[in-house]
């Protein structure tokens, strides 16, 4: 009856390890709150560190647009006027460019911020008013506008250099035209194409020193646009719609090259617009961006948070576990006791997400492991008083926590690592609790 009675304790005290594991969710849920709620502030310490320095950047331009001047008659034979704008991409586009990382502090948050020196190159096709549809006559040559500009105006450290076939242009803010109407513009006087068809090419040349933070972007505006950047950053993310054809990465930094081509995109080389404001090519020209963002190695909040994911699953590895070495070691361990195991096994998490921010998430990870190992370690001492069981805890402890660590580290391979140590805990369980019965232990 005795024996019968200690099984159905400890099937007993196995349920409220179960509910009791299960129960740590609640905290899990708030702890990944706290979590969230610190992500939340570095991205508002980030976007105002960026709006006084310069924002995520993209280059737009440059692009030509010339008015046409057209009429028509109505049924009673009155003319009408009207102005279209056809709007020019460039031929070919070739940029270059390095980007000067440095890292800014404000309080203990980082923000990573450049200053960039482009030199763009390339030339707009021989300007064809048969081409555009349109009647030589027509065109306003001499109120041809040149648009260039870039997302956040304020990173612009010098007014940009241009040059169009050899003159030297003004740009003024608010004189966009085309798809960037809220570029830089500057008004430029063209000569047309000759009747025989034989014009030349307008080469072009833009030289801007730009600040920015976190990301660099380009448009795919020419028939062939090729882009060269290089940077002493080792952790860069290539984004957007291209990937580069040749990239090095290396501890020193990368250096990577696109080259994307017109037909890669959904926007023709030139169009027309009755009404500028209704242009809605510059959002698909925008959508088809591609660059290069610079990341830091290690995003604490982002593994923390995948940390916290994990805290049900390893709060009941822990504390089944500790089960096992109960039944295993013949001594005895009150459910009030697995609460307090389980408080502590909480504790590891708010201590990893403060130290994470100051420290590092690997060095902050060690540390908290190693102090809720050491304090749950000294607590299950004081209780079973036996140094070979406080090992054996000890030891599930550091195993939990190694292949926690190691699973975070194995992201694609984390489930197949989870199920392995359930595999091997259940074998555990197994081995220590074969001889329990209904007649005795």
């Amino acid at each position: 009856m005795r024996s019968f009675s200690h099984a159905t304790i400890l099937t007993a005290k196995l349920v409220i390890i179960g509910v009791l594991g299960l129960a740590l969710g609640i905290p899990a849920l708030i702890i990944g709150g706290f979590v969230a709620e610190r992500s939340s502030r570095r991205d508002q310490v980030i976007r105002e560190v960026s709006a006084t320095w310069g924002q995520a950047q993209q280059v737009e331009g440059p692009v030509l647009s010339i008015p046409v001047q057209t009429w028509r008659e109505d049924e009673h034979g009155q003319r009408t006027t009207r102005t279209v704008w056809v709007h020019q991409l460039p031929e070919r586009l070739e940029a270059r460019g390095n980007l000067e990382p440095e890292v800014r502090y404000r309080a203990i948050y980082e923000v990573v911020l450049y200053r960039s020196r482009l030199s763009l190159h390339g030339s707009f096709p021989a300007l064809d008013p048969a081409r555009w549809g349109v009647r030589p006559e027509e065109v306003q040559w001499d109120r041809a506008v040149l648009t260039f500009g870039v997302t956040d105006p304020k990173g612009l450290r010098e007014v940009p250099r241009v040059v169009l076939g050899g003159e030297v242009l003004t740009l003024e803010p608010g004189a966009g035209r085309g798809p960037f109407l809220d570029g830089l513009g500057a008004k430029v006087r063209l000569d047309p194409t000759p009747d025989d068809g034989e014009g030349v090419t307008i080469p072009f040349e833009v030289e801007v020193e730009l600040a920015g933070s976190e990301s660099l972007q380009f448009l795919p505006l020419a028939r062939e646009t090729d882009v060269v950047l290089d940077a002493p950053w080792p952790d860069p993310s290539f984004e957007g719609a291209f990937l580069p054809e040749e990239r090095s990465v290396t501890e020193s930094g990368f250096r990577a090259s696109w080259r994307v081509l017109s037909l890669h995109r959904e926007v023709p080389q030139h169009w027309r617009s009755d009404d500028d404001l209704s242009d809605s090519h510059g959002e698909h020209l925008r959508s088809s961006s591609f660059g290069v963002r610079l990341l830091f190695p290690v995003d604490a909040y982002q593994r923390t948070m995948r940390t916290v994911k994990y805290s049900v699953l390893f709060s009941l590895l822990t504390l089944l576990g500790f089960f096992a070495v109960e039944v295993g070691g013949k001594t005895s361990i009150h459910p009030m006791q697995y609460g307090v195991i389980g408080f502590a096994l909480c504790i590891f998490y708010t201590l990893l997400l403060s130290l994470s921010e100051l420290i590092g998430f690997n060095f902050a990870y060690v540390v908290a492991a190693a102090v809720i190992v050491s304090l749950i370690s000294a607590y299950i001492h004081a209780i079973v008083r036996s140094r070979r069981l406080t090992g054996l805890c000890a030891g599930v402890l550091a195993a939990v926590y190694g292949g926690l660590f190691i699973m975070l580290q194995l992201e694609e391979l984390a489930l197949l690592l989870g199920t392995i140590l359930l595999l091997v805990l259940c074998a555990v369980v197994m081995a220590l609790t074969h001889k329990l019965n209904r007649n005795g232990v």
